[in-house]
């Protein structure tokens, strides 16, 4: 028995030996997006099937997502805009180790290196493309698609596969109001699956579903300010800033820690910038300002609206440029 065991041994201490335990990884799902990378082909739109009946729709939109052949390419190329630019960023914004998701209406929820085809449609419902055409087919929908193997076999198809099959780990769901409502069902039974369902944190719209308010971090728009960019984006760009300080601390995994995480940048965020309040012109007063700087030199509708604005008048741009084009043609003929 060496020195520092007897020692040990005399004062009663016990070495706890055993491996620590490894930090829990993060899920990140987050709403897919209608723009894309490639050009959707014939037959993968969901208003292409508008005649059949709801659970129709779904097995021939199965079949035809599963037809061999075709475009595709990784989920996480596939999604264009400002909202999926910022949430290739996610999984690499937390300092532990993280998976992508995607919450998609086609799909349904798939990793983010799943190898996809170009398609449209939506759980909004008045679009062309929508995949119900109420909120009971909306859920119905994305329950059929969590029965149906996808396009990575043996990935989980839903948010209470996902909790199931990692008990331990930490979900953050980042969905916009409309794909949170078919997923409420699915969220709140995933979340009695982990073994801490405060590991289980939806960042999205607040009061978008009273059922779901206990597992919400709201978003606002007076957090804008603090994270930059457009309305579209604001879930995403407010989801980084809160998974950037997701560290090793399994406290730091807490929905609460989150929320408290979140109320603070709300409370710090510098006030919106005030729109000026300008004078309204009439089309004669506008004409007028054109006439009276558009001969002095070569000039766009663009600077000349800058130059009318900068003066404390007001005049909507598609209007201003209307009437730049009108007074243009004069001057040509």
């Amino acid at each position: 028995m060496t020195e520092a065991t007897t020692d040990e041994h005399r004062s009663g201490a016990t070495v706890d030996n055993s491996p620590a335990e490894a930090p829990p990884r993060v899920h990140i799902v987050v709403t897919c997006a209608n723009r894309k990378n490639l050009p959707v082909p014939p037959g993968l739109r969901i208003g292409d099937l508008s005649d059949y009946l709801p659970r129709q729709r779904l097995t021939e939109w199965i079949r035809r997502l599963s037809e061999p052949g075709g475009p595709a390419t990784a989920a996480t190329s596939l999604y264009a805009g400002e909202h999926w630019a910022a949430a290739r960023q996610l999984a690499t914004s937390v300092r532990v180790e993280a998976q992508l998701w995607v919450c998609s209406a086609g799909y349904g929820l798939i990793p983010a290196t799943a190898h996809v085809r170009p398609y449209a449609a939506t759980f909004g419902l008045r679009d062309g493309d929508s995949v119900g055409r109420s909120s009971t087919e909306n859920l119905d929908w994305w329950r059929g698609l969590s029965e149906w193997v996808g396009p990575d076999p043996g990935a989980p198809r839903s948010f209470y596969d996902l909790a199931r099959t990692n008990p331990h780990d930490t979900i953050i769901a980042v969905l916009s109001d409309t794909y949170l409502r078919p997923c409420s069902d699915d969220l709140r039974r995933a979340a009695r699956q982990l073994r801490d369902p405060q590991r289980l944190t939806i960042v999205g719209p607040a009061q978008a579903d009273p059922d779901l308010n206990e597992l919400v971090v709201g978003v606002t728009a007076r957090m804008r300010p603090a994270v930059g960019g457009s309305l579209l984006a604001l879930n995403v760009r407010v989801a980084q800033r809160l998974v950037s300080l997701v560290s090793a601390d399994s406290a730091t995994h807490r929905r609460s820690h989150l929320r408290a995480l979140a109320h603070e940048l709300a409370a710090t965020a510098p006030p919106p910038t005030p729109r000026a309040n300008r004078e309204r012109m009439s089309d004669d007063e506008v004409r007028a300002f054109i006439r009276s700087l558009a001969g002095a030199r070569p000039t766009s509708a663009t600077r000349l609206l800058r130059q009318l604005r900068d003066s404390g008048k007001s005049c909507e741009q598609a209007r201003f440029k209307q009437l730049f084009d009108e007074i243009s043609l004069d001057v040509r003929c």
